[in-house]
C-alpha cells in the first residue's frame, strides 16, 4: 500500500502568527508531524503543502517533501482544505505516480502517536 502523508500548513494565522514553526518541546510544531510520519512503510512521501519559504526550509531540514510552494489562491482564509488536498495530491500523482490513500497530518495537532496513525492505515486498508 502507498499512503501519501500530507501536512498543510500557511502561514497566515491571525491569532497565533508563525504558530506552525513555533517551538514545542524543543523542536517546531510542524515537526511533530512530520517525525510521527518516518519509517511508517505503508506511507511512500511527506509532502508538505505551505505557502511560506520558512516553513518550507524547517520541513526540508526536518525531512518533509517540499517540491513548491502553495498557489495564493489556496493560501488564503476562505480556501478549502479539499481543494490544497487534490491541489497536492494531483500534483504527487502526476510526478511520482499513484497512491491508495491520502494521510492528512494538521500541523496543530502534535500529540497523535505513530501506533495511532499506523491503526488508522491499518483500517484504512481493510
Amino acid at each position: 500500500m502507498r499512503i501519501l502523508a500530507l501536512i498543510t500548513a500557511r502561514v497566515g494565522s491571525k491569532r497565533l502568527p508563525g504558530k506552525n514553526i513555533r517551538p514545542l518541546g524543543g523542536k517546531p510544531l510542524i515537526v511533530w508531524s512530520i517525525d510521527v510520519a518516518k519509517d511508517i512503510s505503508e506511507i511512500c512521501d511527506i509532502l508538505v503543502s505551505t505557502d511560506d519559504p520558512t516553513i518550507a526550509a524547517v520541513c526540508k531540514e526536518a525531512g518533509a517533501y517540499v517540491p513548491w510552494l502553495r498557489p495564493a489562491e489556496l493560501a488564503t482564509d476562505t480556501a478549502n482544505s479539499v481543494d490544497v488536498a487534490l491541489h497536492a495530491l494531483d500534483w504527487y500523482e502526476a510526478e511520482k505516480g499513484s497512491v491508495d490513500g491520502l494521510l492528512l497530518l494538521q500541523p496543530t495537532s502534535p500529540f497523535r502517536t505513530r501506533a495511532t496513525v499506523q491503526q488508522g492505515i491499518e483500517l484504512f486498508g481493510k
